[in-house]
């Protein structure tokens, strides 16, 4: 039985050994939580305690503080149920009592019979008041716990492959603000015992996983007052979306974590696991570009091993430590990158040619094959980041095993051309199958009709009703390259076919793709095609009559 806790307050010290036997005397189930003289001392009695009292018998005219105002100022801090005693008859003070919260007001000297039958009601009132106060308690957790559900769905869902997320309107508006880190775990090479596991073997141990996670990733953010959410991906690989503490080291933070779960794998179960952890977004609306990122960092695994974390910046920085003399591949391999992600297969060719032309000037055998390695794990996770996490056919795994038996140069880049050709085919079919594609090419034609105009992002997703962050999503995801990039390399088009109009001023050329400044389109020309417009102008004119005859 739940014992209701009582403060007597009164300035008369027989009043007050009065009341505390009166109250004694209504059972067990009544607690003498303290004896005071007056209101000032009550209410730090209650600042001391946090309040932890179901019932305050106060007087009301007392020295320091009387008891209208010590429990009008309690009751700013803490929830009780007052009961007045006072030997003044008067109507102010009873309503003043009633208006402060009093559950009942008796007057001196205080009759035993109508005493115990108040204190009987009162503890009838708050009995049903911990009952409701306890239902009440039940179902904030319960709703907090339906809508951490809600939320892991809608992460699992938005991670999950070929997903439309126009379909869930504005999701993002479920979460907190914050910057979010997009973790992905993944396995590494099963043990060779693993081949004798039963799908009920395997069912077991990613239950033990994904519990493993939740509770890391709780216990963590626990101690740090961050948050954080885990999913199960695919059939060995989870997820986690961490919001670490505002104000606090992000990524001192994310690598604790990574180190735990790590070393909770290796601990619980036969397996080791590789994490790769994106950037930070402050847009969730940008976590499939996160997801990609951790789907290309993971490959690193496969050059530098299992059981580590990759990070964005330490992914680059490992390509500079392995060879000092060249700090990154040459320009030519992202150039392929891009042809690739945009369908453009004789431009990666070409840039693959280039690429091949540049390794013949190292004189390492190993650092061709770790630059050939890299240039693999670009064009895949290019081909990843349009087809989906198993969108595309080729394993990187068999990928890297043929690159591995190469005898010489030849044979390394018709590896890569084939893989090329292979990534922009899946490409160009994930594309024409996307659902989601109409919208985009909308967007391309209005952009090709309106060169002229102030193109900005949200005018051009306004006319196809996205937002404009998902919109840039989509046509990156579609398109291969940016919506900037897109808008550029039209106007830089219809430029080139102005210019061979010989009669049109170059200010008129700018009017027309929507520049106002000559010297700005000149740079921006010259960036694009390697030529002024007056040189490309010369070199785009057609021949005089009668030159060239015999």
């Amino acid at each position: 039985m739940e014992t209701i806790r009582t403060l007597i307050v009164d300035d008369e010290p027989r009043i007050r050994r009065g009341i505390e036997r009166l109250v004694q005397s209504c059972g067990e189930g009544w607690e003498i939580a303290g004896v005071l003289s007056d209101g000032r001392e009550a209410l730090e009695f209650l600042h001391e305690t946090g309040g932890a009292v179901d019932l305050v018998i106060s007087d009301v005219k007392m020295p320091e503080m009387d008891g209208l105002t010590f429990v009008k100022e309690a009751r700013k801090h803490y929830s009780f149920f007052p009961l007045f005693i006072s030997g003044y008859d008067d109507f102010e003070y009873l309503r003043t009592a009633l208006r402060e919260g009093a559950v009942d007001y008796l007057l001196k000297p205080v009759d035993r019979e109508q005493f115990h039958q108040r204190m009987a009601e009162i503890r009838d009132k708050i009995v049903s008041d911990r009952s409701r106060s306890r239902k009440f308690g039940e179902l904030e957790q319960r709703a907090e716990k339906l809508q951490r559900t809600r939320q892991t769905q809608t992460l699992s869902y938005t991670t999950s492959p070929g997903v439309d997320l126009s379909r869930l309107g504005y999701w993002a508006q479920d979460f907190p603000k914050g910057r979010y880190r997009l973790m992905y775990v993944s396995l590494d090479a099963l043990p060779v015992k693993s081949r004798s596991y039963t799908v009920k073997d395997w069912e077991a141990y990613f239950y033990a996983l994904e519990n493993i996670l939740e509770e890391l990733i709780d216990s963590h953010h626990a101690g740090t007052g961050g948050q954080g959410w885990c999913w199960r991906g695919g059939q060995s690989d989870f997820w986690a979306l961490l919001l670490p503490e505002e104000g606090g080291d992000a990524e001192a933070s994310v690598r604790e974590l990574a180190d735990r779960i790590r070393s909770a794998i290796r601990m619980y179960t036969p397996f080791s696991a590789s994490i790769a952890c994106s950037d930070a977004i402050e847009d969730l609306y940008l976590l499939p570009s996160a997801k990609r990122q951790c789907l290309s960092l993971i490959q690193y695994r496969l050059v530098s091993g299992g059981n580590r974390l990759f990070m964005p910046e330490e992914a680059g920085r490992s390509r500079q430590s392995e060879e000092p003399a060249e700090e990154e591949l040459p320009a030519s391999a992202e150039r392929l990158r891009q042809a690739v992600e945009q369908g453009r297969l004789s431009d990666a060719l070409q840039c693959s040619r280039q690429f091949f032309e540049e390794l013949k000037k190292k004189e390492s055998p190993a650092s061709i094959q770790r630059a050939v390695q890299n240039l693999l794990i670009l064009i895949h996770s290019a081909a990843l980041a349009s087809c989906g996490h198993s969108g595309f056919s080729v394993p990187l795994e068999d990928a890297l095993g043929k690159l591995q038996k190469a005898a010489h140069l030849q044979e390394l880049r018709r590896e890569i051309d084939g893989l090329i050709e292979e990534a922009v085919r899946e490409i160009e079919r994930t594309r024409r199958s996307s659902n989601s594609s109409t919208p985009v090419e909308q967007a391309k034609a209005w952009i090709r009709e309106h060169l002229a105009g102030d193109l900005t992002i949200k005018r051009i997703a306004d006319h196809v009703h996205m937002n404009p962050t998902y919109f840039c999503e989509c046509f990156k995801m579609q398109t291969g390259e940016t919506v900037l990039d897109y808008v550029t390399r039209q106007r830089m088009e219809r430029a080139k076919e102005l210019l061979r109009e010989p009669g049109l001023k170059l200010q008129e050329v700018c009017e027309r793709i929507g520049y106002a400044d000559v010297k700005y389109f000149s740079r921006l020309f010259k960036g694009w095609t390697g030529l002024t417009p007056s040189q490309y102008r010369e070199q785009a004119a057609p021949a005089r009559p009668g030159a060239g005859a015999d």
